[in-house]
């Protein structure tokens, strides 16, 4: 059996200027990510400052949602950008031509204690623990992509830094920032749609199919800086929808690096359900799902996953149904809901509701026509980076920090949990256990020799 994870003291190695220890590659079981406390306290400043005064950001991996996330920040200081990719990192640098540019993030955080307040991330998943984590340990705010993390016990590990360091964090689901979502809540917790005990999430996307070409990889920068953490090997692939050089984009649709349509997007919809309901952790989960497609790649392209939420907070007990690869909440696809491709959908016992991103409506038409909204109670809000940039100054919160959406994205992975290892799972989130000896392989993952995660 292999010793617990031990995390050793950042700041000591970054003061001394020392090269990150060459460790034996580890095995993040559930043990080493016991559940943080359940008490959150106020977020500690990063530094006295003016009110007025810009932070210095670093940026890592700065295309596609990077290049958004960048977008997101600029209006602070960018004296940071990290990306494998030179191409990639050269046209972050034309627009910020004052920053410091690095294609290994391991280097960019030896100079992070004295030259840098706050981090975004924004790699494959595979790679978001490790510049998280180091980044926290060092005491310094993060805004971290969805999902989080590529594994459960990733998820456990930063949400605990986040609660233990009182770190102003954020994930990147921008949607939670959108005024629709913030009247679905207002409606759902007013009760007009009485107690809600079901609800069903779907999503119409598809993975894209990918063929493993079997020669040498054609990638322009360092792979193996790319692979990062991950002991897997690289291999080159085709997908030709989009078409994008591998493996940007695309690793998403391999179990090698991603998590398939459900750690893509599941953060996303089900974050609806879990703001408004106030979910926090399935005792079960039960996944089936299907490849249909002709492609290398392994993750399903039709999926359902069923999550029982415990009573909580004068609420009874929560059903919830994810869907993917259907246009509603049925795999026979017969049921839908005309305008909402992609969506979710709660069943009151008094009406219906169905939303996505920018609309909802009030089901059946002989409730609707009588339904009135509650007033407005949520605050509009102010952007959802710039929530995270204005709470790292003010010692403030946000809405969809890691002690949130740490259990969102935790019951997320859970679902390709239980698929991959084929069977229901039912889940104790304050020991990180599972009662099926299959998924517990899935729940954490090896680390590479000089990837490992920080000391503490």
């Amino acid at each position: 059996m292999q010793k617990p994870f031990a995390m050793g003291k950042l700041k000591r190695d970054l003061a001394s200027g020392s090269s990150f220890p060459e460790h034996s590659m580890t095995r993040l079981t559930r043990r080493k990510f016991l559940a943080s406390s359940a008490a959150i306290t106020a977020p500690m400043f990063v530094r006295a400052r003016n009110a007025n005064e810009k932070l210095n950001i670093a940026v890592i991996g700065v295309a596609d949602r990077g290049a958004a996330n960048l977008d997101g920040v600029k209006h602070e200081n960018i004296a940071m950008l990290c990306d494998v990719d030179d191409d990639r990192l050269s046209k972050a640098k034309s627009q910020f031509p004052n920053a410091l540019g690095f294609t290994d993030y391991r280097k960019l955080f030896e100079k992070l204690d004295k030259q840098i307040d706050a981090v975004v991330v924004s790699t494959p998943d595979h790679s978001h623990c490790l510049p998280a984590s180091l980044a926290m340990t060092a005491g310094k705010p993060v805004y971290c992509e969805k999902p989080l993390a590529y594994s459960v016990n990733e998820v456990r590990l930063l949400r605990k830094l986040s609660v233990d360091k009182k770190l102003v964090t954020q994930m990147g689901t921008q949607i939670h920032a959108g005024d629709n979502y913030r009247r679905v809540v207002e409606i759902v917790r007013s009760g007009s749609l009485g107690p809600i005990n079901r609800v069903h999430v779907w999503l119409a996307g598809k993975p894209s199919p990918g063929k493993k070409l079997g020669v040498k990889p054609s990638a322009k920068f360092d792979i193996d800086l790319w692979l990062g953490p991950a002991r897997d090997d690289f291999f080159e692939a085709f997908h030709k929808d989009p078409p994008k050089h591998w493996p940007h984009y695309h690793w998403r649709y391999w179990w090698e690096f991603g998590g398939g349509m459900l750690a893509d997007f599941g953060c996303h919809f089900m974050d609806l359900p879990y703001w408004a309901l106030d979910l926090t952790s399935p005792t079960s989960v039960a996944a089936t799902g299907k490849k249909n497609y002709e492609g290398d790649n392994t993750v399903p392209d039709i999926m359902q996953v069923d999550y029982q939420f415990p009573e909580s907070k004068g609420r009874g007990p929560v059903h919830l149904t994810w869907y993917h690869g259907v246009g509603g909440p049925s795999l026979d696809g017969k049921t839908r809901f005309d305008g909402f491709g992609s969506g979710v959908l709660f069943e009151g016992s008094k009406g219906q509701l169905v939303a996505d991103y920018g609309k909802y409506r009030v089901l059946p038409e002989s409730f609707a026509k009588d339904f009135t909204a509650p007033p407005k109670s949520i605050p509009t809000s102010i952007g959802h980076h710039k929530e995270w940039t204005e709470a790292v100054k003010s010692g403030g919160s946000t809405t969809c920090n890691f002690a949130y959406s740490g259990l969102l994205a935790e019951a997320v992975l859970l679902g390709n949990v239980s698929y991959r290892c084929g069977k229901p799972i039912t889940w104790n989130t304050a020991t990180g256990a599972v009662n099926v000896k299959e998924a517990e392989q899935y729940l954490g993952r090896d680390y590479r020799t000089g990837w490992e995660l920080p000391k503490v």
